[in-house]
């Protein structure tokens, strides 16, 4: 068997945990890492590797053999009769038969017993047997992730491991491994170009949910044979035959049905019929999304991955798009509301773009337009009462005051972060 070559940290984690609690009374509780509340742990044996994430599995007891679905990371596709491959798919099924050949014994791990993915695929946590300590420590979920061999992929009810893989995942990317060679499947195109991506989700109303596509950089893109995508490849697109993006412009890409263009020429739609981009929520473990923007020989070229973990990236407006003035408004009631108002200002020395971000005060929350961009110096007011909206001001026409007597006003970015707060 081909050794991955070295305990992951995660499955460090799981036997430290399985010894501690050989040592601890009847009827005691651990509680020290996310693989305390694994429900399902079956052993097989490995009869076929199906793509970077799939394999045939033999269950030991029962003898029946399932197709099981890695928790964590999606690999590339590969080519079959119903579907195309995707840059880097048959060297991820190559990978993982190095790591895990025919015959392998492996452990499967999962929080839900009856948890399947699509094509009713049981989803599991796969602990390959390693013979060298003589355990099931080999995560190859993990592994192929190490590798560059798989994106992020979070499933609500089985994401106990999802902040481990989303580490090893950075790590990959920026040693620039697997599919985040940006030349993998091609030469690395219009080598310059500096695309920004947003994502603004949305809980009800397709339309609402989109993505911009912004060119940060000085000179055109041609983004013709390009495409869009999120983590479960749900949300594909891509751009037309003369796709031509110039500096400062962007696309807006909205989740539901429309005709391409709309008022301001920039609007493009997916067509589909249910929201796709995932939301963090607030439960025990890491859960999110992400766009990825691809080149047209599908090399991953730009990504937006969401929520912001410690030590992502700097965003952009941090410390530059600051809250200036907020006001509580005068007298009572309908008054009060009318004359409440915020205002954002740009500290910064250049244009900052407030696509997919977001205030929040109270049960409030207000999400900026596609192409809302303040200039250095440039100001952005919130209202509580009537008036034209224009690029500087919005109203609210708001009955009911906004701002409390006490509390809390933040801006929070489409990763979460929070780029300014007021509290009074």
């Amino acid at each position: 068997m081909a050794r991955i070559g070295r305990t992951t940290t995660a499955v460090g984690m799981l036997v430290a945990l399985l010894a501690a609690a050989t040592s601890l009374p009847a009827g005691a509780t651990v509680r020290t890492s996310p693989w305390d509340s694994i429900k399902s742990w079956e052993t097989g044996t490995i009869q076929r590797v199906v793509d970077g994430d799939t394999m045939l599995v033999k269950d030991d007891v029962t003898g029946a053999v399932s197709r099981i679905r890695f928790i964590g990371i999606n690999a590339p596709e590969i080519d079959t009769k119903t579907h195309s491959g995707q840059c880097g798919g048959w060297q991820a099924k190559a990978a993982l038969e190095g790591l895990a050949p025919l015959g392998t014994k492996v452990r499967l791990a999962s929080l839900d017993p009856a948890s399947k993915g699509s094509r009713a695929r049981p989803q599991r946590t796969v602990l390959a047997w390693n013979p060298v300590s003589a355990e099931y420590d080999q995560d190859l979920a993990w592994a192929m992730a190490e590798r560059g061999w798989g994106h992020w992929f979070t499933v609500p009810n089985e994401a106990a491991m999802s902040s481990l893989y989303r580490g090893v995942i950075k790590s990959a990317q920026q040693r620039k491994v697997g599919i985040w060679d940006t030349s993998l499947c091609g030469e690395n195109e219009q080598p310059d170009a500096n695309i920004g991506l947003r994502v603004n989700r949305s809980t009800e109303a397709l339309n609402d949910e989109w993505v911009t596509i912004r060119n940060l950089g000085d000179a055109p893109v041609d983004l013709s044979g390009w495409r869009i995508r999120d983590t479960g490849n749900a949300a594909g697109y891509t751009f037309p035959g003369g796709s031509l993006l110039n500096s400062g412009d962007f696309r807006t890409l909205r989740t539901g049905v429309g005709t391409s263009g709309g008022a301001d020429g920039r609007t493009l739609y997916l067509g589909k019929k249910k929201l796709v981009y995932q939301n963090p929520g607030s439960g025990p473990y890491l859960v999110g999304d992400a766009v990825y923007l691809l080149d047209r020989f599908g090399n991953y070229r730009f990504t937006r991955e969401y929520p912001c973990l410690n030590g992502c990236e700097l965003d952009a407006l941090e410390g530059s798009v600051v809250i200036s003035e907020l006001s509580l408004g005068k007298k009572k009631g309908t008054k009060r509301a009318a004359t409440q108002y915020v205002r954002l200002i740009n500290n910064g020395i250049a244009t900052q773009c407030l696509d997919g971000y977001r205030i929040e005060t109270g049960d409030t929350v207000i999400r900026f337009d596609p192409g809302t961009c303040l200039a250095p110096g440039a100001t952005w007011t919130l209202r509580g009462g009537v008036g034209t909206n224009t690029a500087t001001n919005r109203f609210l026409a708001r009955s009911i005051p906004m701002l409390w007597s006490t509390g809390s006003l933040k801006l929070i970015s489409d990763r979460e972060q929070v780029m300014a707060e007021r509290t009074w």
